[in-house]
């Protein structure tokens, strides 16, 4: 950890002033020192006033970001197919996402991790086990949602095959697993999930929904 460097004197400069310690405190003389880092302070009491320039300073204009730019929010979704029933939880009642309403499997991409982070989405929310060989992108769609500025892509996968069966374990966040009849949703179920499935199962790759 650095020393900070001692208190300067009215007019002495930063390496003056430790000169002058190291001399009053333990006798040695620096004839000349390097800077390394150099922090100097003004005190406005002892400042000249100065020659100025009349008129006005350039300025810089800032310009807003539009609503619709920057980057994206990556969400993947798991689409598990089973006898023509597709598996959807419903999420708690104080959820802060669709509250009581029927979503997949799903989860935002972390840092560092592919939309492959799925596979751990469905174990951590699940307890289902599924290789990467057997997930196919499905669908993907291009969402922009009205209560957000940022848009996001949200990916679909289905899965081959897979091993378990689905149980609840955050129940902070789901409160049931049950599989539904892709030709009979639930309701309420997450608007854009439908679309999704609704999407998959006309082999349509891709949504764009919200854009106007």
């Amino acid at each position: 950890m650095a020393t900070p460097p001692p208190p300067t004197q009215q007019h002495e400069h930063c390496d003056e002033a430790i000169a002058r310690e190291l001399a009053e405190e333990i006798g040695i003389t620096i004839p000349d020192l390097t800077g390394f880092v150099t922090l100097d302070t003004l005190d406005a009491d002892n400042l000249r006033p100065g020659p100025s320039s009349e008129g006005t300073r350039p300025t810089v204009q800032v310009r807003e970001p539009s609503g619709h730019r920057g980057r994206s929010v990556v969400g993947a979704h798991l689409v598990l197919i089973r006898n023509g029933a597709v598996l959807l939880g419903k999420r708690h009642a104080n959820s802060a996402f669709a509250p009581s309403t029927w979503h997949l499997p799903a989860g935002h991409r972390e840092q560092g991790e592919s939309a492959m982070g799925v596979i751990r989405e469905a174990e951590e929310e699940t307890g289902l086990t599924i290789a990467e060989s057997d997930l196919s992108l499905a669908h993907t769609l291009d969402l922009l949602d009205p209560g957000s500025p940022i848009p996001r892509i949200q990916l679909f996968f289905t899965a081959s095959r897979w091993s378990g069966e689905p149980a609840v374990l955050e129940p902070d966040r789901c409160t049931e697993w049950r599989w539904w009849p892709l030709t009979a949703l639930p309701e309420p179920t997450v608007e854009y999930t439908r679309a999704a499935l609704e999407a998959i199962s006309r082999d349509t790759p891709y949504t764009a929904m919200g854009w106007t």
